[in-house]
């Protein structure tokens, strides 16, 4: 292909460009299905902008001369017919935001990705993820035990399992969750593809518009979402020291008959409080009482730092009013993507129904892994391990923030999870405080997408300690004094 660059002509470059390959393509010096150069190969070679080269071809395009293929690249198109060469049709640009629906428009947050696109990029200190660290992880373990799945399940690593999960990994789940309490049948429990999941289903399965829905306020920014799509009506319910605050719930209770309650009771997102037992007594009556199923999600409950955990609410109830979420994100790997429900029967089959309708079933991979994982020893050394390096992180981070000497800042220190918050002086414009943070490479998640409406009372910040090294803590945190 030859073109020659006029730099005297007052025809623009990009124009020059444009009727030069028009005229090959004419005459037939360059046939049909012929790949022209990449836009930054011509460039170069012709010695103009990229954007110039860009530009030829975009006019090409709208001529419907060439036309771009993935994986190929700028491909010349077999000739038009006379009459739609002579017509050249304008077709305008397809606007989708016209065929959304008004669930999709009201699903505009995406506060998850954004959280989890810093990782691509260099040097930040991220303060926002919810995450494990990447020193968590025994690399010789996990190559020996991706060996070991190769050998021993071959060709069935490469198949599908049941919709509800591998009958494998549910009767280790099953066992996993018996030494907590909690007794369920198989047919009672479901892998999913992380505890989000499992949220989202019950949501699909519960919710109709304008359903009146009570979580603890603040609490998890993706369950908030979730019912937010099924258009529920949210309702917070404060938070003291020992968890949600029941006289505040049951008035709640009375007032809105709601469909039903999220709950958080150990080390809560995002800020880290660990129900009281009385509470949990407390809460289960209330449920009974009020004829209001719970939903408990506990990603967190393995990672604790100090006693042993309280029990589950799914543990003490024995009424069938609660519904247990739990993941192997938190604990194990976020990638594998694995979780769990467990649910009665009937909550189970519309859950199969979702899931065979969404994404069919939870990787194969991830879930031989996990049951390997589990059934070979490897958990309680490595939760030992993590409970271990998420302490010894969670305390630097304290450290370092009361070495600041910060005056009117309100540090609630959890017992186990991932998270610190803080509640900082009523003075501090937040907007200015993240921009400074994010000049200097520090994350961090403000507050106020926990509440429902983001409607809240103080400045409030979320901190992870679990992935940032203890370099990038100290660093991160000397950028609050």
């Amino acid at each position: 292909m030859d073109i020659q660059i006029n730099r005297e002509s007052k025809t623009p470059i990009y124009l020059q460009i444009k009727k030069q390959i028009e005229h090959q393509i004419a005459v037939g010096k360059l046939p049909a299905n012929f790949i022209l150069p990449a836009e930054r190969t011509l460039s170069m070679k012709l010695g103009v902008n990229r954007s110039t080269v860009v530009k030829a071809y975009m006019e090409l395009k709208a001529d419907g001369l060439v036309e771009s293929k993935i994986g190929s690249g700028t491909v010349v198109l077999a000739p038009l017919t006379k009459d739609i060469v002579q017509e050249k049709m304008y077709i305008p640009p397809l606007r989708w935001g016209q065929f959304e629906s008004k669930r999709a428009a009201r699903a505009g947050e995406q506060t998850i990705n954004n959280i989890l696109s810093v990782f691509e990029k260099e040097r930040i200190i991220s303060f926002a993820s919810g995450i494990s660290s990447e020193d968590a992880y025994d690399i010789n373990h996990m190559k020996k035990l991706n060996i070991q799945l190769i050998e021993k399940y071959r060709e069935k690593l490469f198949m599908p399992t049941p919709v509800d999960g591998s009958n494998d990994l549910k009767t280790t789940i099953k066992a996993y969750i018996k030494e907590k309490g909690i007794n369920a049948g198989t047919k009672q429990i479901m892998v999913t593809s992380g505890s989000q999941q499992s949220i989202e289903f019950f949501a699909r399965t519960i919710i109709d518009s304008g359903d009146v829905i009570l979580v603890e306020e603040p609490t998890y920014i993706g369950a908030l979402q979730a019912f937010e799509s099924y258009d529920a009506k949210i309702i917070g319910i404060p938070m003291d020291d020992e968890g949600i605050r029941l006289d505040i719930l049951e008035s709640c209770l009375i007032k809105y008959r709601p469909k039903f309650i999220y709950t958080q009771p150990n080390f809560h997102n995002p800020t880290g409080i660990s129900m009281s037992l009385e509470r949990r007594k407390g809460l289960l009556k209330l449920a009974y009482y009020y004829n209001l199923p719970i939903l408990e999600d506990d990603p967190y409950g393995e990672l604790y730092y100090s006693d042993n955990p309280l029990p589950s609410l799914k543990s003490m109830d024995n009424n069938g009013y609660v519904i247990y979420l739990s993941s192997f994100s938190k604990n194990i790997s976020f990638s594998l993507r694995v979780g769990f429900v467990v649910a009665s029967e009937n909550i189970i089959a519309k859950f199969i129904q979702f899931k065979q309708i969404t994404d069919i079933q939870t990787s194969t991979h991830s879930q031989f892994f996990i049951n390997e994982f589990l059934n070979g020893g490897y958990m309680g050394p490595h939760l030992d391990y993590l409970r271990k390096i998420y302490k010894k992180k969670r305390d630097l981070m304290l450290n370092e923030l009361n070495k600041g000497n910060l005056e009117g800042i309100t540090i609630t220190v959890p017992d186990g999870g991932y998270f610190i918050w803080l509640r900082l002086p009523d003075y501090i414009r937040m907007n200015e405080l993240v921009k400074a943070l994010a000049d200097k490479g520090v994350v961090v998640m403000l507050g106020d997408i926990f509440y429902p409406g983001y409607s809240i009372d103080g400045n409030y910040i979320r901190l992870n300690f679990s992935y940032p090294s203890e370099k990038d803590i100290k660093e991160g945190i000397y950028y609050f004094k």
